[in-house]
């Protein structure tokens, strides 16, 4: 969940680029790889997050090693690629007053 991944990041359980990342809001750009650092790689819980996704899809725009528990950026996707529902004029209402 959105959630989980959140509070994985925050307890700093991943690297971007070799760097450590702790924010869940933090921005990757094209050609970044997010990767599990090599600690948290052998806990049960990310083997078992592992496992558990290997059959869901993942999106065009990233590669994912799962093997090597990386995931490379290719592209920033377009919004027809986002499947999350959003409005955007209402976040543009909100943030304009």
């Amino acid at each position: 969940s959105r959630a989980q991944a959140r509070q994985l990041v925050n307890h700093a359980h991943f690297t971007v680029n070799g760097h450590k990342v702790d924010i869940p809001s933090y921005l990757v750009k094209a050609g970044d790889v997010v990767a599990v650092k090599e600690t948290s790689k052998s806990t049960d819980e990310f083997k078992a997050l592992v496992e558990g996704n290997a059959s869901r899809p993942t999106p065009k725009w990233v590669d994912v090693d799962s093997a090597n528990m990386t995931a490379k950026v290719v592209a920033l996707p377009e919004r027809e690629e986002i499947a999350t529902p959003v409005e955007e004029h209402l976040i543009v209402e909100f943030y304009s007053k």
